[in-house]
């Protein structure tokens, strides 16, 4: 899928490090070894946004199926690319891709204080469905649990 410049494509071993630059300084941020791991997920599903004239990758997403419910993992875009509709974008493409599995239900987790992100989800129709005390660590976060019928 082209986004202008921006393509959306299936994640390869060789995007990591630029994965990796992208993720630097994020509250939650993966590591290589994780985004080794999930390349190897069998029924994973990786995806990331390049910008086609600087081969930046300026988003990616990371979930899984199992059955007919999915779970987005993991959505980042890179800071000086948010809130130009990237994010949303990835998130439909992942959303459809997993409708054409058979997906049902999608579900995800987020720290509380995100409120962007959270704002993101739920302008595609993901729904608060519960909640984890402290959670997340570094700092001690609740996370929010939302929920899409696909």
């Amino acid at each position: 899928m082209e986004l202008g410049k921006l393509s959306i494509l299936p994640m390869q071993a060789g995007d990591i490090p630029a994965i990796l630059e992208l993720e630097a300084g994020s509250l939650s941020a993966w590591n290589r070894e994780h985004l080794e791991e999930e390349l190897q997920q069998p029924m994973g599903f990786q995806f990331v946004v390049r910008n086609e004239a600087s081969g930046k990758i300026e988003a990616f997403l990371c979930g899984r199926i199992m059955a007919d419910e999915a779970e987005i993992l993991k959505l980042s875009v890179a800071e000086n690319a948010r809130k130009k509709g990237i994010g949303f974008q990835l998130l439909d493409f992942a959303l459809n891709h997993c409708s054409t599995k058979g997906v049902k239900n999608c579900f995800l987790e987020l720290r509380a204080a995100n409120t962007g992100a959270r704002k993101l989800y739920e302008k595609r129709g993901f729904f608060r469905v519960g909640s984890r005390k402290d959670y997340y660590k570094d700092p001690e976060e609740d996370a929010i649990l939302l929920q899409l019928k696909l």
